[in-house]
């Protein structure tokens, strides 16, 4: 089954009470992150890169983002390689991880292992990815 392709980067915008929380999207799949910008719309200000190389590239050249949702099946690396390469960085280690992937749970401990915060099966529920992300960034308020 062919993928559609992502445009190489784009942003959902929109303001919110006080500062913008930032979600960057490493997936090369246009219909996952659709489905990513629309469940963050109205709160977050949402980044898609269609690989990881991309979303490193963007991640250099930005602020910081708040969270990070990745896919496992990247183009070129794959999502626990760009794991790695983010925790590698001083400047984005603590920045929560959550991968995504339609491969079995199987998945998940090598994704926590490589250093995500969590793990989300395909296709999951847009409240599952809504409650992972308020953990995820809850933990940061919390250390």
């Amino acid at each position: 089954m062919l993928r559609k392709r992502w445009p190489v980067m784009s942003q959902v915008s929109i303001e919110a009470a006080g500062r913008r929380t930032r979600v960057l999207v490493a997936d090369d799949d246009a219909d996952v992150c659709s489905l990513i910008s629309s469940v963050f719309r109205g709160k977050c200000v949402v980044t898609v890169a269609h690989d990881a190389e991309h979303a490193l590239s963007i991640m250099e050249q930005e602020a910081p983002f708040d969270v990070i949702i990745s896919d496992y099946m990247l183009p070129g690396v794959s999502g626990l390689e760009f794991i790695a390469r983010v925790r590698a960085e001083p400047t984005w280690s603590k920045t929560p991880i959550i991968m995504i992937s339609g491969h079995s749970n199987s998945l998940n401990r090598r994704a926590l292992t490589a250093g995500a915060n969590a793990f989300l099966s395909k296709p999951f529920t847009l409240d599952q990815l809504r409650n992972v992300v308020t953990e995820a960034l809850s933990q940061i308020v919390r250390s």
